[in-house]
């Protein structure tokens, strides 16, 4: 968690964080930024939350909170990448929840029988 927050909380021009806290207490992070070479198209990087804090909105409200950014930003587009192992289907899952679409998948991507998943969402 520590190197999320890090590159959340850096100046980098590249990467836009946003962090939660409770309690002063970091319980939750994510990093976007611009897709370079494009028109309004973003990627969401990382979002990461405290695994004792899950299930309480966190990761929600950090999406909700970029996702507001990016229609200010003009965005189009916001792209996401995870692997489609079924370690990961919670996560597919979460992004399905809030409106994301797989829109691609490379198979045998990350190693055999584990595919990258591709997920979108207009703006």
């Amino acid at each position: 968690m520590e190197v999320f927050v890090r590159a959340a909380e850096s100046n980098n021009r590249e990467y836009i964080g946003l962090v939660a806290e409770t309690e002063g207490r970091v319980v939750g992070v994510l990093a976007y930024g611009e897709t370079p070479m494009t028109d309004g198209t973003y990627d969401l990087y990382w979002i990461a939350c405290d695994p004792q804090r899950q299930r309480q909105g966190i990761g929600a409200a950090l999406l909700g909170a970029m996702e507001a950014d990016l229609r200010l930003r003009g965005a189009r587009l916001v792209r996401v990448e995870t692997s489609g192992s079924p370690a990961y289907q919670p996560t597919r899952s979460f992004y399905e929840r809030y409106h994301y679409g797989e829109t691609a998948r490379l198979r045998d991507f990350y190693r055999a029988g584990d595919d990258l998943v591709i997920f979108t969402k207009r703006m």
